[in-house]
């Protein structure tokens, strides 16, 4: 349901180009809108029906969601409802985009979390205008994490952007949890929050164990952190993330599924399966002078190494040291 090479792209801290969800099921229109966004500078990601919709925000985080309210499987005013309710995405501007100009329609697409709307047929100008306007907005939103209290993004992307300026070598790790989204789907966001705030106590710990006072923790959104510390200090720090927060996780699920040892939920192809207990999931590189031209470059070789991370079968780190060395890896090794 993908309908653009940026689709499949991980953004990393201070991508260039503002990433816009679709969601509308006319593939025409569909590619109208991806011709006009992309001719304007945004990178666009497309779903067809709201169940599709609501998985891609999920998972890729766009920057701003243009969704119609009419579509199959799951209508764009409960996937507006879904996305609102979700710590993850209910920040991200929503704009509905509809033959419907009713009042009563256009109440209930507010009433479901739409910031704004625009009709069919759309006129360029004004849609490119009305973006501009969600996102420069969302820029000036707080600058840290409501939910941890933790430095957002874009004092993450300062930070790097400062280190690489000083040219000092360094490290940049981005953690999450792997299955974390049968945790909140079975759960319910209550008891996600909840994982996501003991995640974050968890990562400050590591950072008090080891006394690192130069480090920079930062809470990247949902259930993704980030370190920069010194190459020196980093798998230590992945190791004590790892230790402490297996110690805490099987305590953030019911008695039951904890004996049992895994979660019986839907996955993103409507598939019941098994799911296993969350495991920390670590990605690091080391950045030395010359080697990373800006944060967006470390940000993709840092996705690329958490996605590593993510093929072991319990929590685990890979941190890419440099161009000419394999990758570290750990607690438990790949052979």
């Amino acid at each position: 349901m993908l309908h653009h090479p940026y689709a499949n792209q991980q953004r990393g801290p201070g991508h260039a180009h503002p990433t816009i969800l679709v969601g509308d099921d006319d593939a025409n229109f569909c590619r109208l809108l991806t011709l006009l966004l992309s001719g304007a500078g945004y990178s666009v990601l497309t779903a067809h029906d709201g169940h599709a919709l609501v998985s891609l925000a999920q998972e890729h985080m766009p920057d701003l969601l243009l969704v119609d309210l009419v579509m199959p499987r799951l209508d764009g005013y409960e996937a507006l409802r879904q996305l609102r309710n979700d710590t993850r995405t209910a920040h991200i501007p929503m704009i509905v985009v509809t033959n419907r100009g009713a009042p009563a329609d256009l109440v209930s697409g507010f009433e479901s979390g739409a910031d704004d709307y625009v009709t069919k047929p759309v006129i360029g100008d004004e849609l490119i205008a009305r973006i501009k306007g969600h996102l420069r907005r969302a820029a000036r939103r707080p600058v840290h994490s409501p939910l941890t209290g933790l430095p957002g993004n874009s004092l993450l992307t300062e930070e790097i952007r400062y280190r690489q300026r000083r040219a000092h070598p360094f490290a940049l790790l981005h953690l999450d949890l792997s299955a974390f989204k049968a945790f909140n789907d079975t759960y319910g966001f209550a008891r996600g929050d909840q994982a996501i705030r003991a995640l974050a106590e968890v990562l400050r710990a590591a950072l008090s164990a080891h006394h690192e006072q130069g480090a920079f923790l930062g809470h990247i959104g949902g259930d993704d952190f980030a370190f920069v510390c010194a190459p020196e200090r980093a798998e230590a720090l992945c190791r004590s993330a790892i230790a402490h927060f297996d110690a805490i996780a099987p305590s953030l699920y019911d008695e039951a599924d904890r004996a049992l040892g895994y979660l019986e939920a839907i996955d993103r192809d409507g598939e019941l399966r098994r799911f296993p207990l969350m495991a920390l999931a670590v990605g690091g590189a080391f950045h030395i002078p010359g080697r990373f031209a800006d944060p967006e470059a470390l940000g993709r070789c840092v996705a690329a190494m958490k996605q590593q991370a993510k093929q072991h079968p319990a929590s685990a780190y890979v941190i890419s040291p440099s161009d000419d060395l394999p990758p570290l890896e750990g607690p438990s090794l790949l052979v």
